[in-house]
């Protein structure tokens, strides 16, 4: 071969390796930029995902400790109220267990309560065990008070209930009555006691 063929087909032989090794290289580059691209686009996938997964975390700790609250919460109420039920059940065993003077006592007390809501005049029922407790507090009180006591026995385990003479205003003082009247304070105050604990 000629030394120029041999000189053509060197040049051309180097310019056919420039060509392939620059596309070579650009090719290489442009794989480069899609591996970047890719990692890119996957880092910003676990990154969403990442933060999608702690806001689920979060939220699902919320609703855990929300849970927990909750039945912390009822936990308490119930203990309240259990509380709250004992005290009244005491109440009514010891306000059911006096008798003699301090039961009299109690019983003028809650008629002349009963007067002073309603008035002088009225009519007041109460439990056959209390009629003689009652018949001698109406003696003893005063004489401008026109009070009638009704035959008519009332269900409770003490106390009276005094109703206007035309029957238009009926004021219940039982015992039982007072306590229920009581149960909202009592609550309130069992409440703190157990807040203190």
């Amino acid at each position: 071969m000629s030394k120029a063929a041999s000189d053509t087909l060197e040049k051309v032989s180097g310019e056919f390796e420039s060509e392939v090794l620059a596309d070579l290289e650009a090719g290489r580059m442009e794989v480069l930029a899609k591996i970047e691209s890719v990692r890119k686009e996957t880092a910003e996938a676990v990154d969403k995902i990442l933060e999608t997964s702690l806001r689920q975390a979060e939220s699902v700790r919320r609703q855990i400790i929300g849970s927990a609250e909750l039945e912390t919460r009822n936990a308490q109420l119930r203990s309240l109220e259990k509380a709250v039920n004992e005290a009244f059940d005491m109440a009514t065993k010891e306000v059911s267990a006096t008798s003699g003077a301090a039961h009299e006592k109690a019983i003028a007390k809650l008629i002349q309560e009963g007067i002073d809501v309603i008035g002088p005049r009225a009519k007041i029922q109460c439990a056959p065990k209390d009629k003689k407790a009652v018949a001698s507090a109406i003696k003893r009180l005063d004489t401008k008070a026109k009070l009638v006591l009704d035959d008519a026995p009332v269900e409770t385990m003490g106390g009276i209930v005094l109703t206007t003479s035309d029957g238009s205003i009926r004021f219940d003082n039982t015992f039982e009555a007072r306590l229920e009247r009581m149960r909202p304070d009592l609550r309130k105050a069992v409440a703190a006691i157990l807040m203190k604990v």
